[in-house]
């Protein structure tokens, strides 16, 4: 990987998947104005998987699919972009998008615990234990835990399941699918993964709760919540990504998971009228500071990683298969596991 890459390479792109993660808390809650949860899931990745199988038809991206990619990627996608995809906007029902979207970004804990819980070559450290331990108290601090009478404790848990679901995919994806997948392309995966979802997802329709009449009006602020948080948030986002970690590697794209909360908190005061409290801040800090310990390896773990130019590529969140620099060893980002 070459240090010296050109900002204009790259810093685009980062930005880009930066402000769509940050903002679909914010089209979550327009969204859920008007839409069910389980619409708002299958909305999404409705949206996603049509533009991306259409860019990949476009482009000529393929994936070639056997029983046991099939296989993998649905399990993968169970985690990833199915359930948890649920349990936000339910949850946003009664917590502020700005909470959400903080304890989101504690994903990489969960994606770190199940990393050295079910990878046998990467048992976690004491350094990592830790980071795991100060993060747990981070998301205590963030929603308030100490007042358990005045939080929604239901919502507030759906979260936090929601990201211990992305941890479970990520992982999955990690051990079993890039394996198998890293001769195709990645924005094909991410169609197929999405049309997966879709498809367990649909049923969940039949026993959801109507949209509120007019909601798929072009004059519905919920429909073009929804819109934004498909073409936005789940679908080219992504190749965004693959650019990002193509240029300047894992390291330094595993930083969105820690600014996109800044852009959602940003609209949550600004659009929102939503309020930040000093706990959620100091919260968010821990958070964050547990995530970066949990990324600590060995140091004989980082000279087994180390790129040709001594970087390593150290973040435990998943990577999508053509996402990996030519120098690098399969590493990890944090794409698919953020909202």
């Amino acid at each position: 990987m070459n240090r010296s890459a050109d900002l204009r390479a790259w810093l685009p792109a980062y930005i880009f998947a930066v402000l769509c993660w940050g903002s679909s808390f914010y089209f979550i809650e327009l969204a859920i104005a008007d839409f069910p949860p389980a619409y708002v899931a299958f909305g999404r990745v409705s949206v996603g998987a049509a533009l991306l199988v259409v860019t990949a038809l476009l482009t000529r991206q393929r994936i070639a699919l056997t029983w046991r990619k099939i296989g993998g990627i649905a399990a993968m996608s169970v985690g990833m972009s199915t359930f948890a995809l649920v349990l936000f906007p339910l949850a946003q029902q009664e917590l502020t998008s700005i909470v959400a979207s903080l304890v989101n970004a504690g994903t990489p804990l969960w994606t770190a615990f199940f990393v050295a819980l079910l990878i046998p070559s990467e048992r976690a450290n004491a350094i990592q234990i830790a980071g795991l331990l100060v993060g747990a108290v981070g998301i205590f601090v963030l929603v308030g835990g100490w007042r358990v009478d005045e939080i929604p404790v239901v919502a507030t848990l759906m979260v936090v399941g929601a990201t211990m679901l992305y941890g479970i995919g990520s992982t999955i994806q990690r051990r079993f699918v890039v394996p198998l997948v890293k001769q195709d392309s990645a924005l094909a995966l991410v169609a197929t993964q999405l049309t997966i979802s879709a498809g367990i997802l649909a049923p969940l329709l039949l026993f959801s709760p109507t949209p509120a009449p007019g909601a798929f009006g072009w004059d519905s602020s919920s429909m073009w919540g929804l819109i934004g948080l498909g073409v936005l948030g789940t679908s080219f986002v992504y190749v965004a990504f693959s650019i990002v970690v193509r240029n300047v590697g894992a390291t330094i794209a595993t930083s969105v998971t820690f600014l996109a909360p800044v852009v959602a908190t940003t609209l949550g005061v600004l659009l929102l009228g939503e309020s930040v409290y000093w706990y959620e801040v100091i919260g968010a800090l821990l958070v964050i500071g547990g995530v970066w310990l949990a990324q600590r390896k060995r140091a004989s773990a980082v000279v087994a990683e180390v790129a040709s130019d001594g970087e390593p590529v150290h973040s435990p969140a998943p990577v999508l298969p053509a996402q990996v620099g030519d120098d690098e060893e399969p590493g990890a980002a944090p794409g698919p596991t953020a909202t």
